[in-house]
């Protein structure tokens, strides 16, 4: 399979490096760093967790933006290589305002403005924080979307070298990579859970 992107209508004109520059910048840097995490304000959450899970999400401490990562995922915690993220990451949705968080709720964006499936990113763990899974999450941590868009370039141009991120989104539609959805509509936060055990995500 390959990558299959979701866009609000909005961004169809916006090219993915743009979107992700932006979005990096509004999520700015929730300083994970060690003497710096705050359990239940900058550390996120796995579903069902505490350290594994279908999905990992967090909101940024800088404004309503948040992002939702699904796959396979583990944490280390303190075991070697400790504060790793490392299994399969399959779709990250980047928008705002985070919701849900449990099994029967899973994390959702209530206005989720782009969707990046299929990535079949897979990291071990004994790669540590070298795997790629551990870079785009805790890139994204940090404002940094960097490691994510090298990410979808590889996997853009493995489909047609003439793709990249400086497409629109609108462009990845015509090439039937992506689709649109219809602008959001402004929704009320409805459903908004504190995760009860935080873990420190570290660099």
């Amino acid at each position: 399979m390959s990558i299959s992107i979701s866009y609000s209508a909005t961004y169809g004109g916006v090219s993915v490096a743009n979107y992700l520059t932006d979005w990096s910048a509004y999520f700015g840097d929730v300083n994970h760093r060690p003497g710096q995490v705050v359990d239940g304000t900058n550390t996120g959450g796995f579903n069902p967790g505490p350290f594994d899970g279908t999905q990992y999400a967090l909101k940024s401490t800088n404004s309503d933006a948040a992002f939702v990562a699904d796959g396979e995922l583990h944490y280390t915690l303190f075991s070697a290589p400790s504060h790793t993220v490392w299994g399969s990451l399959d779709t990250l949705s980047l928008g705002d305002t985070l919701a849900g968080g449990t099994t029967a709720n899973p994390y959702t964006l209530v206005s989720q403005e782009v969707s990046f499936t299929n990535l079949g990113l897979e990291s071990l763990k004994t790669e540590g924080r070298e795997g790629d899974v551990h870079k785009v999450i805790y890139g994204l941590m940090s404002g940094n979307s960097s490691a994510l868009a090298g990410e979808i370039d590889a996997l853009l141009k493995a489909i047609d070298p003439s793709l990249s991120v400086n497409s629109t989104f609108d462009d990845l539609a015509a090439a039937g990579i992506a689709h649109a959805n219809p602008a959001a509509a402004d929704v009320g936060l409805v459903g908004v859970q504190d995760v009860p055990q935080d873990w420190a995500l570290a660099a």
